[in-house]
């Protein structure tokens, strides 16, 4: 019986390895598309096996498709399941077709290369920003913690395909251990109804911050300049991104001495002093801010004070058209006098989401629960 056992085990052996070396290189998440502007765009997506990654924009014939790679340092990117390609050198307000188009890497040494197999994904468009946009349509959601059933209720009701970008205005996780928890209800969830065509951009909450992977985010994103404070212009809003850090005080025995948020806020708060004297800051038709904690008086977490405390008197000087916030898990409308800021603050609860809609006369908000009942309906007018 023992020499059975053997035998078996032997023969059973190398059946298995052989199964392992011919599985298939396979796109596993994405693509999802990342910081697009008038002339880029970065796209994501991840596969089953260490790849070189590609994009191949496709075109109509007779004119020759072109395959997009990035390389560092001299060397082309190579390796890893990870992958995150960057175009450049588009066209505004041009249509665009994509496939994903990665090469299997089995074997990478000095002298010695060997490829697998080639896979080309899906063909998917999106459109480089314009400034000759006179319109844009934007969605807003915050809060999900990793729901992603909340998530795709918002998405398949919000007429997604007609927006030109969606925003998660933070806590879209609970907390982040491993990348499932990102790549499966937030990152599948959203190539599934828009990600693959129109962009989103994540916002950082408090609850990003903690977990093993949270130093490991900007990994599965793209941000202008690798900072997740920034602004951009779209259509006739000029949006300006704040990362709000922590809720606690840096000393809070929950962060056991890894924790640097008031510096790191205090850092951001001189770029936010730059920012608000820009041109394009103070040109925009409409000024709007996002950031996931509220930036208002009387709050009692310490995150919440530090923003109002030293952002709140900087933004009030500039002036603005609107601030999204979350956090609070309750819907707040608060108008340009009890928002302390002179213009109004809407803060968003984790049930519903915000449609919006930016003219040359108005920026209409329209709140809308997970269940689709309309909430409320506010109008920005133009200054």
């Amino acid at each position: 019986m023992k020499k059975l056992s053997t035998l078996v085990i032997y023969i059973c052996f190398p059946l298995f390895a052989v199964a392992q070396s011919v599985t298939p290189l396979s796109i596993t998440h994405g693509p999802w598309l990342q910081n697009l502007t008038a002339d880029g765009v970065t796209v994501c997506f991840t596969t089953n096996a260490p790849a070189v990654p590609g994009v191949l924009l496709t075109q109509r014939k007779p004119l020759p498709d072109s395959l997009v790679r990035n390389s560092t340092d001299g060397m082309i990117d190579a390796g890893g399941i990870l992958h995150r390609v960057r175009i450049t050198g588009l066209e505004p307000g041009k249509t665009y077709s994509y496939k994903v188009c990665p090469v299997e890497l089995l074997k990478l040494r000095p002298y010695q290369v060997y490829y697998g197999d080639t896979v080309r994904g899906k063909e998917f468009n999106f459109t480089t920003h314009s400034s000759l946009s006179k319109t844009t349509r934007f969605l807003v959601v915050n809060d999900i913690h990793t729901n992603g059933g909340k998530l795709a209720n918002h998405l398949r009701s919000s007429e997604i395909g007609s927006r030109d970008m969606v925003f998660f205005n933070g806590d879209m996780l609970d907390v982040f251990e491993n990348e499932n928890q990102l790549l499966g209800p937030i990152i599948d969830t959203s190539v599934r109804y828009f990600a693959s065509s129109v962009p989103f951009v994540f916002i950082r909450g408090n609850h990003e911050t903690r977990g093993i992977m949270s130093r490991s985010l900007k990994n599965y994103l793209d941000y202008p300049d690798n900072k997740y404070y920034y602004s951009f212009d779209l259509g006739p809003v000029h949006f300006i991104i704040l990362d709000c850090g922590e809720d606690k005080p840096d000393n809070n025995r929950y962060y056991y001495g890894l924790a640097d948020y008031d510096r790191y806020r205090l850092v951001q708060l001189e770029w936010l002093k730059k920012e608000v004297q820009s041109e394009a800051f103070k040109n925009a038709a409409y000024r709007v801010y996002l950031v996931h904690m509220p930036v208002k008086q009387g709050d009692s977490a310490h995150g919440m004070i530090f923003l109002a405390d030293n952002f709140g008197p900087v933004i009030k000087k500039a002036g603005g058209d609107l601030l999204l916030a979350g956090h609070t898990h309750r819907h707040l409308w608060l108008d340009s006098t009890l928002s302390g800021l002179g213009f109004p603050m809407l803060i968003n609860s984790n049930m519903d989401r915000i449609e919006a809609e930016a003219t040359g006369q108005s920026l209409k908000l329209r709140v809308v629960s997970e269940k689709n009942e309309v909430v409320s309906e506010r109008e920005v007018g133009r200054r």
